[in-house]
């Protein structure tokens, strides 16, 4: 069985660097999730002014308008079967700023009539990214959105996001940089860090549901 992100990539899959292989081949039929622990350099981006306006996204899980530096950080992916029998990997951050903890979820799986990555972000799902995925030189991945949907319309003029991640033999950590930029309004979001990884077993009675992770 093939994970999501190796029916993306095709033979571009065995390009990644040993570490990377391990962690987008987990499938779920290897029942074990992967938790990461590291800290965010920094997180920057978008105007004072308009971070106020992020308040209606941290409900959901889908942004946050804090923004600092050496800021303590936790990923958790459960690889899992969803509701519809598609595999599907879950994206569980957290952000522990100095009087908030925020949350930045999502849940991608394959899907084979588009060919590509789709994200589904936030608790709530409603809004919807389609991903080009890459292997760098270096046997890095790079993602970038190349549609974004909301409530199942194309949004115009949408925020782009790119990720790009590369594992870190003399750290032996992940290095990750994320970017969400807006055409009119610049950079949202930007995040960047390291962040050491441990696989262990996974139990269904672990797997969050979507919608009610806290």
């Amino acid at each position: 069985m093939k994970s999501i992100y190796h029916q993306a990539l095709g033979e571009e899959f065995h390009r990644l660097h040993p570490e990377m292989q391990k962690k987008y081949g987990l499938t779920s039929k290897q029942n074990l999730m992967m938790l990461g622990q590291g800290r965010m350099t920094e997180i920057r981006g978008a105007h004072p002014l308009l971070r106020p306006l992020f308040q209606i996204g941290i409900k959901d899980h889908l942004v946050f308008g804090e923004r600092g530096k050496d800021v303590p950080f936790t990923l958790e992916n459960y690889v899992y079967t969803d509701e519809k029998g598609r595999e599907t990997v879950s994206w569980i951050r957290r952000f522990f700023f100095p009087y908030s903890i925020r949350g930045f979820d999502a849940a991608m799986r394959y899907d084979e009539d588009k060919q590509c990555i789709v994200d589904d972000l936030g608790k709530s799902g409603n809004v919807q990214t389609e991903l080009n995925l890459h292997v760098t030189s270096e046997g890095g991945l790079y993602m970038d959105s190349k549609a974004v949907n909301i409530y199942g319309s194309l949004v115009v003029n949408a925020p782009q996001t790119s990720v790009y991640e590369h594992y870190d033999e003399e750290e032996e950590a992940y290095r990750v940089h994320v970017h969400v930029e807006h055409p009119l309004f610049g950079t949202l979001l930007m995040y960047e860090g390291a962040v050491h990884t441990e696989f262990l077993p996974m139990t269904y009675n672990n797997i969050p549901e979507r919608g009610v992770i806290e």
